[in-house]
Formats: structure tokens, C-alpha cells, sequence
């Protein structure tokens, strides 16, 4: 006799709320004391400071017993057709509406519609969101350091709801070593962020592209065309092909148009970026990496204009040095 949705065990009704582009699944509240040691040799950025909130669920709630993780698929391509203007590359991360928000919303509706006692966090709870996903038994990781879904490969965002409830584990997955002797997102990140020995955030594009400061003429230049964010290694990796995903033809979420980039007043850039997942980092760090962009390009008059036309309408001190060095790099590339 088939189940009715009142009939079924709780846990069975919150992987009812799964869909065509999540995966849901469930884990215990116990310390990460696994990674403790890890946490404690490794610099990250953005993240707690704080070793034992960060492996300790009971520090972002007291009362918890159990995980409820989700991984979304952020999966895009685009359809359209490219056209001759001055365009930098934005991650498929940061197109369409903000992560945070759309997995905020699917674990509210999960915590409401079942009258969960709990919190929830998307990227801005003190634990790791990785080894929490692993946990739940999401995925495992890759080489690349990303977790890795048999159903949706390793494009998705993480969140997870902290619970009162003590609900029955998802079934382990067998600890594997899944990339084997593959090493394509190794050979192919540009930066050498990725390696046999780890992950280096530092030489990272998609941290650079958000770093406040870049330093070095090399930093600049590793950032290549990109406006925020990354996706090397993950168009590369074997477990992210015939994966689900969403079809665009608008050219100007991909490939953001310099020029307007460059001159956007706050209101357009409220309208087209702050609801993204790049709109946190504001205008003028997009604006930075859009002036990049444009000298890590070949030289051409029309990027010469551009940039001189930043040294005379924008009055902040930091964009017209970044305009000053974009024009020196293009005139060099002039001269050779």
C-alpha cells in the first residue's frame, strides 16, 4: 500500500522536498573533531577564527541534533551568440539570483512546512560547509577540494538547517578516492591554485577577483578577463558533464560589457549586480576587475578611451591608479 505524505517518517518527508536540481540529505550534530587539526595548520580566508566554533555545531546551536544539508546545482551555459565588444567573464556562480537566497528560501520552506525547530546557514555559519555537506553524505571531495554529488557533480552550493529533531542519518557513502588518476582541474587551473599537494587560496582567481587589495603586477594578470569568480576547474572536471543545467542566451550576464561596467551609476548596479552573488563585494571591486580586464586584453584604441576616460570622471584615488597601470600595460603591448 502506497505512502501518504501524513503517513511517512519524517525523514522521509524532507527528502520529499528534493528536486531536479538539489540533493538533500541528512546528518548528526557530533563535533568535526576530524578536521580540527587541519583547521589549526590552515590559513582561510573569510571564515571564523575561532577553531571550536568552527567544529562544533552546538556553538551555532545549543540545542541542535541534527544537520540538514542541501546542495543546488548552479549549473549555466550560455546559448547565445558573442559579438565584438569589450566583454570580461563573470562566474556562473554569480548569475541570476544570489545563492544565498534561493537556498535560504528552500530551507525555510523545509523547516516551515514541517515545523522544524532550527537555524539555518548559507555561507555564513561558523562551520565548514564542505565537511558538512560530507557528513550528510552529500558527496566527497575531488581533487579540486570541491564536493563532489553523484547526481548533480560539483557545481552545487551548499546550505544547511541545524535541528532539534534527532532524525535517522542518510546512508554513508563509501569513502573512494573518486578523481583517481585524473588531474584536469590541476593541469588546467591557470594559476597553479590547485595542486597534487592541496589548494593555495592565495593564487586562487576566484579569491583574487574578490581580494580588496592586489598587489603584484602578477595577481593582476592572473586574474585574466574575469569580473568575479572562476569556473576552470569545474568545466573541466569529468563528473560535471551531462550534469542537469540552465540554458541562458543573455550575453551580458556571462560576459558583463566593460563600458557600462565602468561608468554604472549605484542604482543600475543595485538593479543588475547586488541581487547576484558578486553584488556583495560592491561596485568598485567589480569595476577594478572590469579595469584589469581590459589590460589583460590586447591593445586597441577603444580600451585606451575607456580607461582615460575613468582617469577623468572617476574622482576615487584607487581607480585611477588601477586606470594609470591598465594604459601603461596596453601602451607596452603597443610597443612590442
Amino acid at each position: 500500500m502506497k505512502k501518504t505524505f501524513k503517513n511517512l517518517t519524517l525523514e522521509e518527508k524532507i527528502y520529499m522536498f528534493e528536486e531536479e536540481n538539489t540533493v538533500i540529505r541528512i546528518g548528526s550534530c557530533e563535533p568535526f573533531y576530524n578536521i580540527k587539526n587541519i583547521l589549526e595548520n590552515t590559513e582561510t580566508p573569510f571564515v571564523e577564527k575561532d577553531i571550536l566554533k568552527r567544529i562544533d555545531p552546538k556553538f551555532s546551536r545549543n540545542t541542535a541534533n541534527s544537520i540538514i544539508a542541501i546542495a543546488m546545482s548552479y549549473n549555466k551555459k550560455f546559448i547565445g551568440k558573442l559579438d565584438g565588444k569589450l566583454r570580461g567573464k563573470m562566474s556562473i556562480g554569480a548569475i541570476g539570483t544570489d545563492y544565498h537566497i534561493l537556498i535560504k528560501n528552500k530551507l525555510e520552506l523545509i523547516k516551515n512546512t514541517l515545523n522544524l525547530n532550527g537555524d539555518i546557514f548559507v555561507d555564513t555559519g561558523y562551520l565548514v560547509d564542505r565537511e558538512v555537506a560530507k557528513r550528510c553524505n552529500i558527496g566527497l571531495y575531488g581533487k579540486s577540494g570541491n564536493i563532489i554529488n553523484k547526481k548533480l557533480g560539483s557545481i552545487i552550493f551548499l546550505g544547511y538547517l541545524l535541528v532539534d529533531e534527532i532524525l535517522k542519518p542518510s546512508e554513508k557513502l563509501i569513502e573512494t578516492n573518486l578523481c583517481k588518476d585524473c588531474n584536469l582541474c590541476i593541469k588546467s587551473c591557470p594559476s597553479g591554485a590547485i595542486s597534487e599537494k592541496g589548494f593555495n587560496y592565495k593564487v586562487c582567481i576566484s579569491y583574487l577577483t574578490q581580494c580588496k587589495e592586489l598587489n603584484t603586477d602578477e595577481e593582476k594578470t592572473l586574474i585574466g578577463k574575469q569580473i568575479y569568480g572562476c569556473d576552470i576547474c569545474q568545466i573541466v572536471c569529468p563528473y560535471n558533464k551531462n550534469k542537469y543545467y540552465e540554458k541562458f542566451e543573455d550575453i551580458d550576464l556571462f560576459f558583463p560589457q566593460i563600458e557600462k561596467l565602468l561608468f554604472i551609476s549605484n542604482n543600475e548596479f543595485n538593479e543588475t549586480y547586488k541581487k547576484t552573488a558578486s553584488g556583495w563585494r560592491g561596485k568598485k571591486i567589480l569595476q577594478r576587475n572590469a579595469i584589469i580586464s581590459l589590460a589583460n586584453g590586447k591593445y586597441n584604441l577603444k580600451s585606451i578611451e575607456l580607461l582615460e576616460k575613468v582617469l577623468k570622471t572617476d574622482t576615487r584615488e584607487d581607480i585611477k591608479q588601477y586606470a594609470n597601470w591598465g594604459i601603461s600595460k596596453l601602451n607596452q603591448k603597443r610597443e612590442v
